[in-house]
């Protein structure tokens, strides 16, 4: 199999230049022919460091997004994609490029219309047993162990197909479940795996699926509430007759080689595809606007279980980011309330209009602050809100660790102790218990964005349950 291979080599056109290649599936190494060396030695801009050694003189970019090779060991092409911000390196005349992926083609296809996205977490969130139906007649199991395995049609474990935007794009995103029957001894006889499809009007921009790739990874990463997903390669598939798809190709994503936490997976420390069914799509298009807020997930479950100064702020900056969502008018408030702070309003705008310099700074930040919302009242306004939805939750972790879930003290902790490590003030003790607070301020983000999208609360209910494993009847 050509993927298999340690080394490609080949020819690839990059800047008007034929070089050969060399590719060992980490780095790509482009050499030139004998008459265009004195170019690359006097145009390139690279400088002499001794011993025959040199370096560029200045970062030379990529400049491309994608370089499009033809391969000796396979026959058809091999697509390099540069990392982003991606610059030349230099040894010899002989060029490197660093890169975040490649494509390894099959058949060589001008154009891609879906994508699929395959790893063991997708394979929990999507069940691949609900392909299958089991029957076991007693008599014949027990006495000449027969057992009969049939699985379910397509259109039964596929779900329907949800639209988000990438950059103008449409874009249809939907789970299903693949079947591969083998009769070799080494390989079971039936496979099953469930994969994440985009499918979308053809392209030939590697880059653009090089960006659903990422989309996807902060998807399974959303609904895992950690960092450590790994999808190392994306099928391509290109257009057919008759709304079919026809695989052509594969892109490998460097440095995506870590271990599954499959002890974490066995717990069910995930959200399900069913709890967020029919609203799959408002999430993937804010992760490709960049509105979901995700910076605080940990990078494995188990840091997670840990709490510093870095997580404690990033938790509640990520609580804020869903609160502001959520309320973009801020925090409810009073008729008597509004009416003194649009009084206080004016008076602060007759005093920025009647001063200068230093003094009129001054007045407009506390300007700014007369409508602010303190992270203590949109804590508050929080618990008033959701309290019918998880508030059993909280009530149960503070209740085992002998205290009492009372909002307003949990808001005046949290806001008192993020001040704390925001402004280093390291001389003051420890609030022992914005841990707990802490705690239960993580079910509240996710409880939050869920109810942006319209989850239903049940299902909010079953999604915070399952993914940090505590273990309610619901």
């Amino acid at each position: 199999m050509a993927e298999e291979l340690d080394l490609y080599t080949g020819t690839v056109l990059y800047k008007d230049i034929n070089f050969t290649f060399a590719f060992d599936r980490s780095e790509l190494r482009l050499i030139p022919p004998k008459d265009k060396e004195h170019e690359i030695e006097g145009e390139w801009g690279r400088k002499p460091l001794g011993n025959g050694a040199y370096t560029w003189g200045d970062s030379v970019p990529v400049g491309v997004d994608f370089l499009i090779g033809e391969c000796n060991e396979t026959r058809h092409r091999i697509i390099f994609l540069p990392k982003q911000g991606a610059t030349l390196g230099l040894y010899n005349t002989v060029v490197r490029i660093p890169l975040a992926a490649y494509v390894i083609c099959k058949y060589d296809r001008d154009s891609i219309d879906r994508v699929s996205f395959s790893c063991p977490e997708i394979n929990y969130i999507h069940p691949v047993n609900q392909a299958i139906t089991l029957t076991l007649p007693a008599d014949e199991f027990q006495n000449k162990g027969i057992v009969t395995v049939s699985t379910q049609d397509f259109d039964v474990t596929t779900t329907e197909k949800q639209v988000f935007i990438v950059d103008g794009k449409e874009i249809k995103a939907y789970l299903g479940i693949s079947r591969a029957v083998s009769t070799k001894i080494h390989e079971p006889p039936l496979r099953l795996d469930s994969s994440l499809m985009f499918e979308f009007d053809a392209i030939e921009d590697y880059q653009f699926i090089y960006r659903l790739w990422w989309i996807a990874r902060e998807f399974v990463r959303f609904l895992c509430y950690r960092k450590n997903v790994f999808i190392p390669k994306v099928e391509l598939a290109a257009p057919l007759k008759g709304g079919k798809h026809e695989t052509f190709a594969t892109m490998y994503l460097l440095g995506q080689d870590g271990e599954t936490e499959s002890d974490t997976l066995k717990k069910g420390r995930y959200i399900k595809q069913v709890h967020i069914s029919g609203h799959e799509g408002d999430i993937l298009s804010d992760i490709a606007d960049d509105n979901l807020y995700l910076r605080h997930l940990p990078e494995t479950y188990q840091s997670g279980r840990y709490i510093n100064a870095a997580r404690f702020v990033m938790i509640t900056a990520a609580f804020e980011w869903e609160f502001h969502r959520l309320y973009p008018d801020g925090v409810k408030k009073s008729e008597a309330t509004i009416e003194a702070e649009e009084a206080v309003s004016e008076c602060m705008q007759k005093h920025i209009n009647e001063t200068s310099g230093r003094q009129r700074k001054i007045y407009k930040r506390l300007k700014k602050l007369v409508k602010s919302d303190s992270l203590k009242t949109e804590i508050i306004q929080m618990g008033t809100d959701f309290t019918g939805i998880i508030g059993e939750f909280g009530n149960h972790l503070y209740r085992i660790n002998g205290q009492e879930l009372k909002y307003t003290e949990m808001g005046q902790r949290i806001a008192d102790q993020r001040n704390h490590f925001a402004h280093g003030d390291l001389d003051k003790d420890f609030i022992g218990l914005s841990l707990l607070d802490l705690i239960y301020l993580e079910y509240v983000v996710y409880a939050m964005q869920l109810k942006h999208y319209g989850v239903q609360d049940v299902e909010i209910q079953k999604s915070i349950n399952e993914l940090f494993h505590l273990s309610f009847a619901l």
